[in-house]
């Protein structure tokens, strides 16, 4: 019954989900190929043998996902693993990565495109990454005997409150899905309720991400600009959240000397907000990708995609954005690979296990307010064996926890 209504909203709305691609498309939020593949009009050679299907949408799901890929790799080189993306940043993103997966993107849900997506490909079973819930892509699966697994899975408030106001008609999908591996246990349990019979805590494979690269040249560049200062990176950071630095270097002036901040803003949209509200308090900064910044200058906003690492190697503090507004937070592990110690802000809701095992183990400090941050920042300057303390506490904690990762994935994969 869900499925027909589902199709029948679908198919009601169509011209209007064209609409939308063809506005992507002039925008440049799509391209040729995206659509092509979108909508299943063009598809790349299929090889010979199993097919092994992973899903990421997002940047850092596509992350995870390709995760997976290299360890079902290590475990069985020959393996052909169809890798499917909505980006075009994702897809760029694993085109750099990995070579070895055929990369392409996800097809919309229709359910006459699915269909034609899966006799095509024909996959052995499908991992997606933590929350995408695709009906017909689920069901297709299903009728054609074929495992749907949900790896690193997270259900968050806004997503359990609306699956559980339709869950009489929804059920019947979520018991179609095979297993569901989540990254916490509150996520376990909303998995459960909602009808996915197999689910387990097994904690978040983005423990065992691969440590992000870093342009050398670049980053000699960048050192001989800003030697000898104490650099300090805010990144991931939401609408407004650049005033919590703003108002921490207020409280520092005068008390530590060389510092410079690194804002790494989430969504690039959100750009000309940060320079109003730098020119509101008349703060001297510089935009990386104008290539105009100074020496005597205190902060930069790298609007550039893909240096994050170059950023991180550079800290001696990262900040984790998202976590000082209602977002949530964004993932921290990948700071462990780097010699900076990770502070976060009260609001962590997105990565409750993460915070608590960084917490537990002394790994990270949270704090509740810029005041605090101020005083946090101080404290990690001034005491270069603590900030290191805790940086070897955070690398200690991710290479246990991606041994754990790394084992799971082995034995998901040769129980199916």
């Amino acid at each position: 019954m869900f499925l027909l209504f589902y199709n029948f909203i679908l198919l009601s709305f169509s011209i209007f989900i064209l609409a939308f691609f063809f506005l992507r498309l002039i925008f440049s939020k799509e391209n040729i190929q995206s659509i092509s593949e979108k909508f299943c009009l063009k598809n790349k050679k299929r090889p010979k043998g199993e097919i092994i299907w992973i899903n990421g949408v997002s940047i850092g799901e596509a992350k995870s996902g390709l995760t997976i890929a290299n360890e079902i790799l290590k475990i069985n080189s020959s393996a052909k693993i169809l890798f499917s993306t909505s980006t075009i940043s994702a897809y760029k993103e694993i085109r750099k990565l990995n070579k070895k997966v055929i990369l392409i993107f996800l097809p919309i849900d229709f359910n006459f495109l699915i269909k034609k997506f899966v006799k095509y490909w024909n996959p052995s079973f499908a991992f997606f990454m933590e929350s995408e819930i695709w009906p017909n892509i689920i069901n297709e699966l299903s009728q054609k005997k074929r495992k749907f697994i949900i790896l690193n899975g997270r259900m968050s408030d806004k997503s359990f409150f609306w699956w559980k106001k339709s869950n009489l008609l929804t059920r019947g999908i979520f018991k179609q899905i095979s297993f569901c591996a989540t990254q916490d246990k509150i996520s376990m349990e909303r998995f459960k309720k909602l009808g996915i019979t197999n689910a387990k805590f097994t904690g978040n494979i983005k423990f065992l991400s691969n440590k992000l690269l870093v342009d050398n040249k670049k980053l000699t560049k960048l050192k001989n600009i800003i030697k000898n200062k104490n650099i300090i990176t805010f990144f991931s950071t939401h609408k407004s959240e650049e005033k919590i630095i703003i108002e921490c270097s207020k409280y520092l002036k005068g008390t530590l000397k060389d510092l410079f901040f690194i804002i790494v803003p989430r969504h690039m949209k959100n750009l000309n907000m940060i320079v109003k509200n730098f020119k509101i308090e008349d703060i001297s900064y510089s935009i990386r990708s104008n290539n105009n910044l100074k020496k005597n200058q205190t902060f930069y906003i790298a609007n550039t995609f893909g240096e994050l690492g170059l950023f991180f190697k550079l800290s001696k503090i990262s900040i984790v954005g998202g976590s000082f507004n209602n977002s949530g937070g964004h993932n921290p592990i990948e700071v462990s690979h780097f010699n900076s110690a990770v502070i976060f802000g009260p609001n962590m809701q997105n990565f409750k296990e993460i915070k608590t095992k960084i917490l537990t183990t002394k790994s990270g400090i949270q704090v509740k307010n810029s005041k605090e941050l101020a005083d946090k920042i101080m404290y990690l300057i001034q005491n270069e064996s603590k900030r290191k303390k805790i940086i070897e506490n955070f690398k200690k904690l991710q290479i246990s926890e991606a041994k754990k990762s790394s084992l799971l994935i082995q034995n998901i994969y040769k129980e199916i």
